[in-house]
């Protein structure tokens, strides 16, 4: 049965993260703010409910030999000596959380504006492996010059508690990352000195294999290497305990080994027996073979010298009292096994053998609050948005999907934050390029807004670069972000692009890429890149000559009152290229050319005239 259990269980959670937190070697800490106790205090504290509150259990330091942050400077822990105290410890610590705080005031002294930043990294203990844990970020604004610690209290008190609400999930998806941490106790079970070796050596050459702890051994020297020994690990492995079951089976055939595997989920411990291997589907069948026996099954006969006793004799009425209750025992059974599984497979599978069981109502209530969950799920990751997968998880505190509504929460959430820092940095950026024409502060500005990804900061920011505007010129700097930008699909930036390899401005003369970004900034309605699409066709300057599309792309621009396309298409209608001749249409566009002061369109309008 400990087998069966473990081959139907759908996964095996990871043990709950030991975890300390600690300030970071490179945190920055500006002479502005509070004393170090306290802010370590606010942080460190605020972080370990957060962290509790999340299911993680949060060490205390002492307990590794570091010192309190909250009294002492802890600016000097690198990851290394964190590692290493663990190690020394022999506490099963999983991970440190180094927090880092980082303040700057604006740069122009009168503005009056804080700038925090509280980032959080992931150091594996086992491994060093490291990861980004979590970014919270904005600009403060504040009446008076001097309020410094009362703006950083508040504001830290905030975050920490916009944190509190999805650390948990931020720091579960991160750590998937990471190298999965299961810890078993394996007792190995009656083998001599030599096979005890063996499977020593196949344990910690397993695949996902992290450490070891000797627990117990009852080998000693007086022991003669054809006596058995019994032996018992702490075993910490990347593998669930399904994967980990899988490796072991192996052992079998890498040794021929007579060996049983049995597993206990709740006390996650491995059996390693020395016995004759059973087949768990074999058991499993015999499970239900006893469960339900065939009517064409057939029971021994006694011996002819025997006679049943007459204690043994039933009346009618026992025998179906007895049936009975092995009807209702046999029904108990595959109850708890569904209800032990708990998927709506094994309550279905439950009703399929008792459509009038004693727990048939319960099962279909598990089974329609099972599908309850799936659609409620399903129409919340159709409107993806915070509100409905917050809706979700208040619906359904006991849902399957929660984990994964949880991360939804805490990406929409990082998404908004960059999306609103990005449009701090725009704003600030506009205001110093539009209003005040401070463009050294614009160009600072623009490149932060730039950088997280704001597609029209990283075409002004081009723009910059290429105009000589707060910087020196600088091209491919320039072109650039107009790449970037372009590839986000800025029209402005694709058309200028356009006209940079069509003159190899900057770049390399390419027309075949002017061709490229022309006609990706055209497709989108810019008048420009139309104009000069068409030309580059006219003249089979980086693709075939096609009067055709020239046409075309004369008409797009026209339409838009471009006036020299109205004198290019009027060309094409008079000579017939690309389009049926007609004069009456050349005339017309010649003159809405002219109309607008285009002095070639009034030239040609006054040939075709005579």
């Amino acid at each position: 049965m400990g087998l069966f259990c473990l081959l139907v269980q759908m996964s095996a959670a990871a043990e709950r993260w030991q975890i300390v937190v600690l300030p970071d070697t490179n945190y920055n800490t500006p002479n502005a703010l509070p004393t170090l106790a306290d802010y370590h205090r606010t942080i460190s504290q605020g972080l370990t409910i957060a962290l509790t509150n999340a299911d993680f259990d949060v060490l205390n330091l002492h307990y590794l030999g570091l010192p309190n942050c909250m009294l002492e400077d802890c600016s000097t822990l690198s990851d290394q000596a964190i590692q290493q105290a663990a190690k020394r410890s022999g506490k099963e610590v999983n991970l440190a959380l180094l927090y880092q705080l980082n303040a700057f005031k604006q740069r122009q002294p009168a503005s009056q504006k804080w700038y925090f930043s509280l980032s959080g990294r992931l150091l594996d203990l086992q491994s060093g492996a490291q990861q980004d844990a979590f970014t919270v970020d904005n600009w403060v604004n504040y009446p008076t010059k001097n309020c410094i610690g009362d703006c950083l209290s508040m504001w830290v008190n905030q975050n920490l508690s916009l944190l509190a609400q999805d650390l948990g999930t931020v720091l579960s998806e991160k750590l998937e990352a990471l190298p999965r941490r299961f810890h078993y106790r394996l007792n190995i079970n009656d083998f001599n000195s030599a096979e005890i070796q063996q499977i020593d050596s196949y344990l910690k050459n397993i695949d996902g294999y992290v450490a070891d702890l000797l627990l117990s051994d009852s080998q000693n020297t007086n022991l003669t290497p054809s006596q058995n020994i019994n032996r018992s690990y702490q075993y910490i492995s990347e593998l669930t305990a399904s994967e980990l079951d899988d490796k072991l089976e192996k052992l079998n055939r890498q040794y021929a080994l007579p060996l049983t595997f049995e597993y206990d989920n709740t006390q996650r411990q491995f059996d390693i027996i020395r016995t004759q291997q059973t087949d768990p589907w074999g058991t499993f069948s015999q499970l239900i073979t006893d469960l339900f026996p065939s009517s064409e099954q057939k029971v021994a006969p006694l011996p002819i010298t025997q006679e049943p006793s007459p204690l043994t004799v039933m009346t009618e009425s026992q025998q179906l009292a007895a049936d009975e209750n092995k009807k209702a025992l046999r029904d108990q059974q595959m109850w708890q096994q569904a209800s032990g599984i708990n998927t709506s497979e094994s309550y279905q599978q439950y009703l399929t053998i008792w459509p009038h069981g004693q727990h048939f109502i319960q099962a279909k209530a598990a089974i329609k609050a099972f599908q309850d969950d799936k659609n409620s799920w399903q129409q919340a990751s159709n409107i993806k948005t915070s509100h409905a997968f917050q809706q979700y998880l208040t619906s359904k505190p006991t849902g399957k999907y929660r984990i994964q509504a949880k991360q939804q929460l805490a990406l929409l959430r990082e998404q908004q934050q960059r999306e609103q820092k990005q449009q701090e940095n725009k704003t600030l950026a506009d205001d110093y390029y539009y209003q005040q024409q401070n463009y050294p502060e614009a160009l600072y500005y623009y490149q932060q807004a730039a950088k997280l990804g704001d597609v029209s900061s990283q075409y002004l920011l081009g723009k910059m670069y290429a105009d000589a505007k707060g910087t020196e010129q600088n091209m491919r700097q320039a072109e650039n972000w107009y790449t970037q930008a372009a590839k986000d699909g800025h029209s402005k930036a694709q058309a200028t692009l356009g006209f940079m390899y069509s003159k190899g401005n900057g770049v390399n003369q390419d027309y075949s890429q002017a061709v490229n970004w022309y006609q990706k900034a055209a497709q989108q309605g810019h008048v420009n890149a139309q104009y000069n699409l068409a030309y580059l066709y006219s003249l089979g300057q980086g693709v075939v000559k096609d009067y055709q599309q020239a046409a075309y792309w004369y008409q797009k621009s026209a339409n838009q009152g471009d006036a020299d396309a109205q004198n290019s298409l009027g060309k094409l209608y008079e000579r017939g290229l690309g389009v049926t001749k007609n004069l009456v249409k050349a005339k017309k566009l010649y003159q809405q050319a002219a109309t607008q002061g285009n002095q070639i369109a009034q030239l040609n309008l006054q040939m075709l005239n005579n």
